[in-house]
């Protein structure tokens, strides 16, 4: 991980608004997997690999590169 920096004047001018959220509420998690479930929220885009439980450890150094990958699927009965 690397520091951020952030210029003011440009999201002053942009009219940016930030917030930072260290954690997210349950019934955020329910209503998110609802909409996944139900097809309202498409997930191809966003899963850019699948691994079995072996390739836990490979996945992870994987995430390092975020050009390369998003989210990797555990499929743990592969």
């Amino acid at each position: 991980m690397e520091s951020d920096t952030i210029h003011p004047l440009i999201g002053i001018v942009k009219e940016l608004s930030f917030q930072f959220v260290l954690d997210y509420m349950p019934d955020e998690f329910a209503a998110t997997l609802r909409h996944i479930a139900g097809g309202e929220t498409r997930t191809t885009s966003l899963i850019t690999g699948h691994v079995a439980l072996d390739g836990v450890a490979a996945a992870f150094e994987e995430l390092g590169s975020p050009e390369r990958h998003a989210k990797i699927l555990v499929h743990p009965d592969r």
